[in-house]
């Protein structure tokens, strides 16, 4: 079969599981496979696929069509420019979340400390890192598993003087440690919502998606604990869900806090920004 005849057909494949992304998850995929770059989809239209070319793909088109995101089927999703490798050990990275970054990197002065809580495949951590390299930047996951994808996504991305690592839940590890930024994208979805979400959401990580208290209780775990470990003048940044708007605004200056909601490009609400008083 030639290539331009497997694509189509691999779209449709896709286009009948209900998959809005059909023909950008199928070209990306092929070009996963074949090394191509989409142009080279164009100019190789009329390449003869040999047998382990349609064997890799057929089987890596039928668990898309199960659902499975194509980060997991590629190995990699690019965040903030940088092409991380992601493993379902890990929350796959959301554009949205680059928010984070911006807004860490705004805060941080120079010299700073800067904190990831939840870091996952390292992407928020490794970001900030990358673009300011005056910073000292940590990170933790509970997750040993995560925190593997994320080191060598540091090893990766970085220098040796990247980001450091612990594992513990929290603030855990850092007793006796402050910082002028503290960043977190938590777990914030309802576990009420689960049946309603995306098939593809069950393929990640549930424990860096949902929580407790309607998707609360990580996000009032970090303002609860983050004081002591700010700097006076210091932040707290959290992506949360548009609904969490008005409970973060009431909650935030209960803990000592002065708060602000930043917008996403589509104008919900996603960046909690905590000022230490």
């Amino acid at each position: 079969m030639i290539l331009s005849e497997f694509l189509t057909s691999l779209q449709s494949q896709f286009a009948s599981a209900g998959i809005a992304t059909a023909r950008l998850d199928a070209e990306v995929l092929v070009c996963h496979v074949l090394g191509l770059d989409r142009a080279g989809i164009i100019m190789q239209h009329n390449r003869v696929l040999n047998d382990e070319e349609l064997h890799e793909l057929n089987d890596l088109g039928t668990r898309r069509a199960g659902r499975v995101p194509v980060a997991y089927l590629t190995g990699k999703k690019e965040f903030y420019s940088l092409e991380f490798s992601v493993t379902p050990d890990v929350l796959i990275p959301r554009p949205e979340t680059e928010f984070l970054v911006d807004y860490a990197i705004y805060y941080a002065p120079q010299g700073g400390r800067v904190l990831d809580i939840g870091t996952g495949s390292g992407a928020i951590a490794i970001a900030v890192k990358h673009t300011r390299r005056d910073l000292e930047v940590y990170a933790s996951d509970i997750s040993e598993k995560a925190l593997k994808v994320a080191q060598v996504n540091s090893h990766t991305l970085l220098d040796d003087n990247g980001v450091r690592f612990f594992r513990g839940d929290c603030f855990d590890p850092f007793h006796g440690e402050q910082f002028h930024v503290i960043v977190s994208n938590p777990p914030y979805v309802d576990p009420a919502l689960k049946n309603s979400l995306q098939d593809e959401l069950s393929h990640e990580p549930q424990s860096a998606l949902f929580a407790g208290d309607c998707g609360r209780a990580i996000i009032v775990k970090i303002i609860d604990q983050s004081h002591p470990f700010l700097y006076p003048g210091g932040v707290v940044l959290i992506e949360i869900g548009a609904e969490m708007k008005d409970f973060i605004m009431e909650y935030g200056p209960r803990r000592g806090y002065d708060i602000s909601i930043a917008s996403d490009y589509a104008g919900f609400a996603r960046v909690a920004v905590l000022k230490r008083r």
